[in-house]
């Protein structure tokens, strides 16, 4: 009697069993502000989630400044130990990539104040602005895109601007953040915000010869 047994085709075969997905840290979805209000109370898992949010931009924004890897990773650092002393005078005025931007700003203050006191006392030459350049150390794919040519120029034509077209340069162009908190973070009008940055663009793009959009690009 011939074998009248069907066999399945291969599409209709039942396909190998996946491994599941693992279930989303708790807080992972919920906004920086609820996760602010929720490492107040003294839980940690929302501040860690807080810290791998923000800590690459805050290093970004520090590396701009300082011009150094090692500071910005002190500052990146130093930021969040910071925050997390004071985070129970947080109170919602500001969204917290705001709060912890002021808070690696006034760091970043303080190093470039010191470095200015240390090259005073040591009798070098003048720092422009207290900017010193560094050779860059690797930090995965962010370094690598800093370390390009077209960024490490932009970074080093920071230098030519004042200290307060760098800061709102930074801040809107580097950290995105908008007028309102620029001017909230530097104490000053939303309007001398957006004038100093456009101070900034222009000098920008005289030194580097390109539009900033492309240098941002680069």
């Amino acid at each position: 009697m011939p074998d009248t047994r069907v066999e399945p085709h291969p599409a209709e075969s039942k396909p190998a069993s996946t491994p599941e997905a693992l279930p989303p840290t708790p807080g992972e979805g919920d906004s920086d502000v609820a996760l602010m209000h929720q490492a107040s109370s003294g839980e940690m898992t929302p501040y860690a989630i807080l810290f791998r949010r923000h800590a690459d931009r805050i290093w970004r924004m520090a590396y701009m400044i300082l011009h150094s890897t090692s500071m910005a990773e002190d500052v990146v650092q130093e930021t969040f130990t910071q925050g997390l002393s004071h985070i129970r005078s947080y109170r919602g005025e500001a969204e917290p990539r705001t709060w912890f931007s002021a808070i690696a700003l006034n760091l970043c203050r303080h190093i470039l104040r010191d470095r200015k006191k240390e090259a005073q006392l040591a009798g070098t030459e003048k720092l422009d602005q207290g900017v010193r350049l560094h050779q860059p150390r690797a930090r995965g794919a962010l370094t690598s895109a800093i370390r390009r040519e077209g960024n490490r120029m932009l970074t080093v034509a920071l230098g030519y601007l004042t200290e307060a077209q760098r800061e709102v340069f930074v801040l809107h162009y580097i950290d995105d953040l908008p007028y309102d908190d620029v001017a909230r973070i530097l104490n000053i009008r939303a309007g001398a915000a957006r004038a100093l940055a456009h101070r900034a663009k222009l000098m920008l793009q005289k030194k580097l010869g390109v539009s900033l959009e492309t240098a941002l690009k680069e």
